[in-house]
């Protein structure tokens, strides 16, 4: 069926609308998607079928009634959720009174702001890639709406928006580059990052950390500058857990020292640059043990803890943004190998009153049977090794006493399950310990020359304190599941464990994976983590940088200036003179000379009919005339030889010019 014009434009200027918001279908409520399917499709019915528009009134009504119902369910009409919902609801409402084209300009304004919105809650990669697919299709709309000609060709208005985008990359990048970049997230806007919170958490308990490792989302990555540690040196600490309740083990409760601890590197040192992305949480990873840190990075003395750290303001800091720091590390380092303090000897002995005394009772016989405290570790480490323990992400529940229950119950468990009972057992024989929970392990990308850390490579372990020695690192799972610490993830199960069978039988798909990651990671480093020490770097290397602001001013007037010289260079070629077809160039001039002798053509008046006029009018040029007119026609509408019928059509005008002159016209 033929559709009018009408409703091809509503179509076109719909359809491009709908795709600047599918982004926002997911956080928008529902019944504003519904509105917006109800809206588009009834707009197409009454296009289609001539219905009138909604009367003014119901139309005032209707945007009250939205507008009351958008700010009851924000509780505001300010910031990026809310306003998103009210653009949404707006665009709605402007469908029912779309009529002229400044109507379908408005609706496309609305699509342009919808894709910023996009880009304010996620500027990633891909969402800019589909960003520009949106504002394409938009703007595509916009002609197709405003140049009726373009409408002749289905293809016409895409090409003509691909051009005027591809127009505006230049300026655009001079302004990315060049105006002045300012601290913080844009408008302070929360970002979507700052709705879910990813990564280690305060507390641990039976299940956390195997939760958290099902998940293939990337934690961070790690950019080394020379040697990369071996997979069984790569422990990333994040947070050391000291309280234990006899279920769950929580950060120690107070406040935070920032003074460091006592550190004395041993073993191979590396440097390496950490991405973290976002967290909601203050805390910061890095391998253990680090002995150098930036002044954005403090770390907390007991714990030996990395936190961020506002510089200046000595405040934490939740790293709601990928955030990039440099570190340095000692793997065989000795935390405060001097002394223990006994306010901290003795929280790091305590144990609930009551709590696991099946634990207590072995902790107290294998204590007996070892000469020291190294070789009670390794007596424990040895009853992990030998007894029927398996490693698993499907363990039994565990009752009221879990660390008994594991211990001479279940005995099935994963990280946290054998981090918990070994830094109990080491309690309740009096060795000072505590869990530490980060992550073990990282994938090598070739690509982009860098460690990739994933959720699934989350862990707990243990560390003791023994005298001379300070705090050292003791993972049980080790004993038990040594493959699990070389290999650096947990078990595949389920959709991860089909997912790696894919890759196995596709091995081209792990590459393209990886080189999406280092795409991504290229991307967030040099695009969304250019700040002002970069744009200071880039004046520096133009030479202005001493000129402070003055040196960015002239960078950005240079910058417009060059842009709009390339704008003019390209306007000059599109509007530069074309050579005129020779065929019409002959035939003209002889109209200009009949013209001269009064006998001008009628702006409709065809060649045939033209023809017979002069004839008529003026005997002496019928010959001439038809001699002219039949090769014009002939080279023109009958598909004669173009050279040589433009050739002859060219020289019966010069007779015919000849003729009119010697006559005297």
């Amino acid at each position: 069926m033929k559709r009018s014009p009408g409703v091809e434009r509503l179509l076109v200027t719909c359809g491009a609308l709908v795709v600047a918001l599918l982004p926002h279908l997911a956080h928008l409520p529902t019944w504003i998607s519904a509105a917006l399917a109800g809206a588009v499709l009834w707009r197409l019915l009454a296009e289609q079928r001539g219905w009138a528009l909604p009367p003014r009134s119901v139309r005032a009504g209707a945007a009250l009634a939205a507008t009351v119902a958008v700010f009851a369910g924000y509780r505001t009409l300010n910031g990026l959720d809310a306003g998103t919902a009210l653009l949404s609801v707006m665009a709605c409402l402007k469908l029912l009174e779309t009529r002229a084209p400044r109507d379908h300009a408005v609706l496309v304004f609305v699509g342009l702001l919808l894709c910023l919105a996009t880009l304010l809650y996620e500027q990633s990669l891909a969402r800019l890639g589909y960003v520009l697919v949106a504002a394409w299709l938009l703007v595509a709309a916009l002609a197709r709406v405003h140049r009726p000609v373009e409408a002749n060709s289905e293809v016409r208005p895409f090409r003509l928006a691909a051009r005027l985008l591809a127009l505006g990359l230049p300026l655009a990048a001079i302004l990315f580059v060049l105006v002045p970049r300012i601290e913080g997230r844009f408008w302070a806007l929360p970002t979507a990052s700052e709705r879910h919170t990813t990564g280690i958490g305060e507390e641990m308990s039976p299940g956390d950390v195997a939760q958290l490792g099902l998940s293939d989302d990337p934690a961070f990555r790690a950019h080394f500058g020379a040697a990369v540690p071996p997979p069984d040196d790569r422990y990333w600490r994040v947070l050391v857990l000291e309280d234990f309740d006899g279920r769950r083990w929580t950060r120690r409760s107070g406040g935070a020292d920032f003074a460091p601890p006592e550190l004395l590197p041993g073993g191979p040192e590396y440097d390496y640059r950490i991405t973290l992305e976002p967290t909601q949480r203050e805390w910061l990873v890095g391998l253990d043990t680090v002995i150098r840190w930036p002044a954005a990075v403090a770390l907390r003395s007991r714990a030996a803890t990395l936190v961020r750290v506002e510089p200046g303001l000595s405040e934490r800091a939740p790293v709601t943004a990928p955030f990039t720091y440099e570190l340095r590390s000692a793997t065989a380092a000795a935390l405060m190998p001097s002394a223990l303090p006994a306010d901290l000897a003795r929280r790091d002995r305590r144990l609930p009153d009551g709590r696991a005394p099946r634990a207590r009772a072995l902790a107290a016989e294998l204590r007996a049977g070892s000469r020291d405290e190294p070789a009670f570790i390794e007596a424990v480490l040895a009853r992990f090794r030998r007894g029927p323990f398996e490693y698993t992400l499907e363990p039994p529940p565990l009752g009221a006493e879990p660390v008994d229950e594991f211990l001479f119950e279940t005995q099935k468990g994963f990280c946290e399950h054998y981090a918990s009972a070994f830094t109990v057992l080491m309690r309740a024989a009096g060795i000072p310990a505590r869990v530490v929970v980060g992550y073990q392990g990282g994938e090598w990308n070739v690509y982009g020359g860098y460690l990739l850390v994933r959720q699934s490579s989350a862990h707990a372990w243990s560390e003791v304190w023994l005298a001379g020695r300070g705090w050292i690192r003791v993972d049980p799972t080790a004993a038990v599941a040594p493959e699990r610490v070389h290999r650096g993830s947990l078990p595949l199960s389920g959709a991860r464990e089909r997912e790696a069978g894919l890759y196995a039988a596709a091995p081209w798909l792990l590459r393209a994976r990886a080189l999406w990651d280092a795409t991504r990671t290229r991307w967030n480093e040099a695009i969304i983590g250019y700040n002002p020490l970069d744009q200071q770097a880039l004046l520096e290397r133009l030479g202005l940088g001493a000129l402070g602001w003055q040196g960015l001013a002239i960078a950005l007037t240079a910058g417009f200036a060059l842009a709009a010289l390339a704008l003019g260079a390209w306007l000059a070629w599109e509007l530069r003179p074309r050579t005129r077809d020779p065929l019409l160039a002959a035939w003209d001039s002889a109209g200009r000379a009949l013209a001269s002798a009064g006998l001008a053509r009628a702006p409709a008046e065809g060649p045939l009919d033209f023809g017979r006029r002069i004839a008529a009018a003026r005997p002496d040029l019928a010959a001439p005339m038809a001699a002219l007119v039949d090769a014009y026609v002939a080279a023109r509408y009958l598909g004669a030889a173009r050279p040589a019928a433009a050739r002859e059509v060219a020289g019966l005008a010069r007779a015919l010019r000849a003729r009119l002159a010697r006559r005297g016209r």
